[in-house]
């Protein structure tokens, strides 16, 4: 079931703050502009500004219109980096850069088996990073590669940036095209290593992000592992509630 009118708006406009397309302080197009977009009342757009504006992504003065807010920074999906990648070539939007604290092969431990479709022990690429907005760390992550897919894409063991991005850069390498993902959510308190990386104060929550990605032909490319603290994530999601 297709969302709502009021939240395909409001998800397109999210989607172009967390990639950095509409930064701090610019502003958002006109409602007579949403409106005439996508072909709906003026007050599905004042809905979903009003969306926005819960989730303190924007803030509206009268006569000026909407403007997107000075926020804590926001950490990305999965799928956002690779969107910002294809579209601009670059993973990180401006202000934001990663730091790679390894590139290796390593045993794959169980989950990580699991999510690539090998064996346990066998020998699967590891990238760990931390991603900032200017000082502040906004997210660390784990992505895991077959050897197979390592092999074709061997910067991917190169304790070096894939500005292009990971799923991207395999994609290019292999011409294997990312088709569909799957995400698994859960929060926990923050280990020692990861209050330390994201500079946090103990005891702290952060949300675990679980990803896979697959191709068309449904077998996995990658698998990566995003710890994000707490209050620093943007997430909304409609259902239906009756058949």
């Amino acid at each position: 079931m297709a969302l709502p009118k009021y939240d395909q708006i409001a998800s397109d406009l999210r989607g172009r703050i967390v990639r950095g397309e509409i930064e701090a302080g610019d502003a958002l197009p006109s409602e007579r502009e949403l409106t005439e977009r996508w072909s709906v009342s003026r007050a599905t757009v004042v809905r979903a500004l009003d969306v926005l504006r819960q989730e303190g992504l924007i803030e509206t003065r009268q006569g000026t219109g909407s403007s997107v807010k000075q926020r804590t920074p926001l950490a990305r999906t999965a799928g956002e980096r690779y969107r910002t990648a294809v579209t601009t070539g670059h993973i990180y939007t401006a202000g934001e850069h990663a730091d790679i604290l390894s590139a290796e092969l390593v045993p794959a431990p169980e989950d990580a088996a699991t999510a690539l479709g090998v064996d346990p022990g066998d020998q699967v690429a590891r990238r760990e990073r931390v991603t900032f907005e200017g000082e502040q760390p906004t997210s660390m992550s784990y992505s895991w590669f077959t050897s197979a897919v390592a092999e074709a894409a061997p910067r991917l063991l190169q304790r070096e940036r894939v500005r292009e991005g990971t799923t991207r850069y395999v994609e290019m390498e292999t011409g294997r095209r990312p088709h569909t993902g799957r995400d698994w959510w859960t929060s926990r308190l923050a280990t020692d290593r990861e209050r330390q990386l994201l500079k946090l104060e103990n005891p702290e929550a952060v949300a675990e992000v679980r990803h896979v990605s697959y191709d068309e032909d449904g077998q996995p490319l990658a698998y990566e592992v995003a710890i994000t603290p707490a209050g620093r994530w943007a997430r909304t999601e409609e259902y239906a509630m009756t058949d």
